[in-house]
């Protein structure tokens, strides 16, 4: 779970308290206004941003190289406000691409006409928003015919265009040495990584691991894995109920499994007996009675017994 909220003491302070286990960021939006009206370092901007948006340590120190000459002042700051906050490749959970606190500002932007409604008023009013957004948003999830949502299908999209003209090189079984782009990078498909930073950080395929994943054959999205299904699933699947269990019935007479009282070998019938094989019943005297019983297993355990 990560927070990402401005600055304010309270907001870390409450995290702590309620959410010991998450992840806080800092918004890169506030961190920007802060920057702008504090230090006037507009002219500026694209190495801070450089820097809270890099993908690897070299890329993330040669802007805070290009800051430190600038203004001083200002990559102290930077440093002092913990560059595990607002850095990217700093940040020590999973931040993938969210990096303002935009959500937030939209809901409250939402509910902003009826901030001035009773409390029981309020929030049937953020209920029955929230569940037009949840509504509309899972018929569009299930009329979907990708494996991806369309945002993420049209980065792949993008991506793969750029990917065709690079080549790779197979080092071993998982990984390869691709050319072409900006630079060369070293992809382990294996592991997921890619020297980019690209794919550790956003964990959405670069170009350079779709070039790789073309070569070995290997689809760019994410495997599928085998679990067993729920009750649920199955019958949607099915499209009606699974099969339940039934219960295993066992003689109440010999006791063994397979069969009821009715059929049991071990029915009498006079002076005789009747054996019971399937739905045929044959009526047998004394003598061979005693004589089934005698060489039979089952017979002969059940005497026992």
């Amino acid at each position: 779970m990560v927070i990402v909220s401005d600055r304010a003491k309270a907001i870390a302070r409450a995290c702590e308290i309620v959410f010991p286990w998450a992840l806080r960021g800092i918004c890169y939006y506030h961190l920007q206004g802060n920057i702008v009206r504090d230090f006037q370092a507009k002219e500026i901007m694209y190495m801070v941003k450089g820097a809270a948006y890099a993908h690897t340590v070299p890329e993330y120190n040669h802007y805070m190289d290009l800051i430190r000459a600038a203004k001083p002042e200002l990559a102290t700051y930077l440093e002092e406000a913990d560059p595990k906050l607002w850095s990217r490749v700093h940040f020590p959970g999973d931040r993938y691409n969210i990096k303002t606190s935009n959500i937030a500002e939209s809901i409250n932007s939402a509910v902003k006409k009826a901030k001035g409604y009773p409390i029981p008023k309020l929030w049937e009013f953020i209920r029955e928003k929230l569940g037009r957004w949840f509504t509309k948003r899972r018929e569009d999830a299930l009329s979907l015919t990708t494996t991806h949502s369309r945002g993420v299908e049209y980065i792949l999209a993008v991506r793969s265009y750029y990917a065709a003209s690079m080549t790779a090189e197979r080092i071993d079984t998982w990984c390869y040495h691709v050319k072409g782009g900006k630079r060369d990078c070293n992809v382990d498909l294996f592991r997921r990584t890619c020297s980019c930073g690209v794919y550790d950080v956003e964990k959405i395929p670069c170009t350079h691991v779709i070039a790789a994943a073309a070569a070995a054959n290997v689809p760019p999205g994410r495997k599928k894995k085998s679990r067993w299904l729920t009750w649920l699933e199955m019958s949607r699947k099915k499209n009606n109920k699974p099969m339940k269990m039934h219960k295993k019935y066992s003689c109440s007479k010999c006791g063994e499994p397979g069969h009821t009282r009715l059929k049991c070998v071990l029915s009498s019938f006079g002076n005789g007996m009747v054996w019971t094989w399937g739905w045929r019943s044959v009526f047998i005297g004394v003598q061979e009675a005693a004589w089934l019983l005698g060489t039979s297993p089952v017979m002969r355990r059940h005497m026992e017994t």
